[in-house]
């Protein structure tokens, strides 16, 4: 087998008939550097597309069932193909922790999961299949909305998208005009002008978005919330998690979402409690994050009396 270099593996998820199969299709066709790679696509699916047409280079390695998809699976086919590229088609009803627990041969690493979803069937998933959609889409770095028309509702596709895939791009697609240049402007439910940001339970989402999104309009700004004190272990002494329980599209699927926070007495804070935090956002370089994102630096802190949960 071939360990001279590090072997990309991509996920390409999504629920029946979403265009996955064209998405792999269009994707290795269309870029001739792959034409030099030995290309092996595990589909774990059969839909009304095929992969007719793919060049030569390319090995179709058909998973059936989700009993199938196992360690030995992945190391029979490195023994058989010695593949330099892999492209895992998924079926996301198997569970993404079902691929995501499953070994992998050495050298095999996982680069890049991508979400493809048709806007025709976008309600009639999400409103039936909560769960099975927030898990699909969770560690996703770019969601693809295939079938789209000019007037869709685009907000409220990445209304629903964005909070289960907070770091992933969103881009939508036209079967004739292909990528769509979609910028959406929202009206926040608090002033920007304000001398300082006053978040509640009902605006706390809107402003971790935007943040994410639009760092360069709150750097500088003071903000105000009631926040809950994550600890990882791999934080600086001096520095916490401060976020809040955030629930993506159901019920049943709760997530920390909380930004680095500078406190010189964080190591007295303790693990899950709350406190009253005011903080003056900037956008830094720091080793929690790997690479610049908005980190609050507190003015004030005030820890809050325990509560039952």
């Amino acid at each position: 087998m071939n360990m001279e270099r590090e072997i990309p593996v991509f996920i390409i998820n999504g629920f029946l008939e979403a265009g996955k199969t064209a998405f792999i299709k269009d994707a290795i066709i269309g870029d001739p550097k792959l034409r030099k790679e030995r290309i092996v696509i595990i589909s774990c699916e059969e839909g009304v597309e095929d992969y007719d047409g793919l060049p030569k280079n390319v090995t179709i390695h058909t998973v059936e069932d989700e009993e199938d998809l196992h360690e030995d699976l992945f190391f029979e086919v490195a023994a058989l193909h010695d593949p330099t590229y892999v492209l895992i088609e998924y079926n996301s009803i198997w569970g993404m922790d079902k691929l995501y627990d499953t070994a992998m041969p050495d050298g095999w690493v996982l680069v890049d999961q991508m979400t493809i979803i048709d806007a025709l069937t976008f309600d009639s998933y999400f409103n039936n299949m909560k769960s099975f959609f927030a898990d699909m889409l969770r560690s996703s770095s770019m969601v693809i909305v295939k079938r789209c028309e000019i007037d869709e509702d685009f907000k409220h596709f990445r209304d629903i998208i964005r909070p289960c895939a907070l770091q992933a791009e969103i881009l939508y697609m036209n079967d004739e005009e292909g990528i769509m240049d979609i910028t959406l402007e929202d009206e926040l439910p608090y002033s920007l002008e304000s001398d300082v940001i006053e978040l509640h339970s009902d605006t706390y989402v809107a402003w971790y978005i935007d943040m994410m999104d639009n760092i360069e309009r709150y750097i500088g700004k003071t903000v105000e919330f009631t926040a809950l004190v994550g600890k990882p272990d791999y934080f600086r002494p001096n520095y916490f998690m401060a976020g809040n329980m955030v629930m993506t599209c159901c019920e049943d699927d709760m997530q920390f979402f909380g930004y680095v926070c500078h406190y010189d007495k964080a190591p007295e804070l303790e693990e899950g409690c709350y406190i009253k935090l005011r903080a003056q956002i900037d956008c830094d370089f720091t080793p929690e994050y790997e690479e610049e994102g908005p980190v609050l630096y507190a003015e004030s802190v005030t820890v809050l009396p325990k509560v039952e949960k």
